[in-house]
């Protein structure tokens, strides 16, 4: 990729987080980038179509959610540890963004058009990320492909709450962390809407000890030749409901 130099404030990303820290680029010179609203007409199925390639005759909804998967990664890691480490205010819409795939379809890197600048103060940090980039693109896929809404909002919840763990909490933005765990701990909106974000990971007690565990599966075991996800699976508690749900 030949894109322009990163954003500033990757230097503060943490080393846990340091392969995300080109993730989030500026306007230069890649070879193929597909802007955001392009993903809503049409573009979608070309880059899924690609990422079959690499497991044919696999679920589609497995796909769909492990597409969701690497571009949430891309997305939400990076733009995270920029709002609360750096107080930054992202120009991270749907519409405004442009994605640069591998060959294969995923996305390798997500070019926003400048490098935003300090947040409000009382301002909410994270509602252009969620309510402008990651709502539309889980809204247009479930409809488009068919996969249920949930299942892919609890692989953003799952990379969100992640995201903070690796963060040091002393460096966060007190208020930007706060309102990164009311994303996940309110189980309604401030609208009065159910937050599809809430509760998405859990940690049961097995053994006892504390275990990491998604509410939701996230198929990825059915695409060929690709086992579940460790102790994070529900199927590993017996959830056989929790197949049902996702589906």
């Amino acid at each position: 990729m030949n894109e322009a130099a990163l954003p500033s404030f990757t230097a503060s990303f943490p080393e846990a987080l340091a392969w995300y820290r080109d993730k989030l680029v500026l306007p230069g010179g890649a070879r193929e980038a597909i802007s955001g609203p392009n993903l809503l007409t049409g573009a979608a199925d070309r880059l899924m179509a690609r990422f079959a390639t690499l497991y044919p005759d696999s679920d589609r909804r497995a796909l769909v959610s492990m597409w969701t998967q690497w571009h949430f990664g891309a997305l939400l890691i990076p733009a995270t540890a920029a709002i609360l480490l750096c107080n930054r205010d992202l120009p991270l819409e749907l519409n405004r963004i442009a994605v640069v795939p591998q060959e294969a379809g995923l996305t390798s890197a997500i070019v926003i058009p400048d490098e935003g600048g300090r947040r409000v103060d009382g301002s909410d940090p994270f509602a252009r990320l969620f309510d402008g980039h990651v709502a539309p693109l889980i809204s247009h896929f479930a409809a488009q492909f068919r996969v249920s809404p949930r299942l892919l909002w609890a692989n953003a919840a799952a990379i969100f709450e992640w995201t903070l763990q690796q963060l040091p909490a002393e460096l966060a933005d007190t208020d930007g962390l706060a309102a990164a765990r009311q994303r996940l701990e309110r189980r309604l909106k401030p609208s009065g809407q159910r937050n599809p974000m809430f509760e998405a990971v859990r940690y049961p007690v097995e053994q006892g000890e504390p275990v990491r565990r998604r509410k939701l599966c996230c198929l990825r075991y059915l695409l060929a030749g690709v086992a579940d996800c460790g102790s994070l699976c529900p199927l590993h508690a017996g959830c056989v409901s929790v197949v049902t749900d996702a589906a």
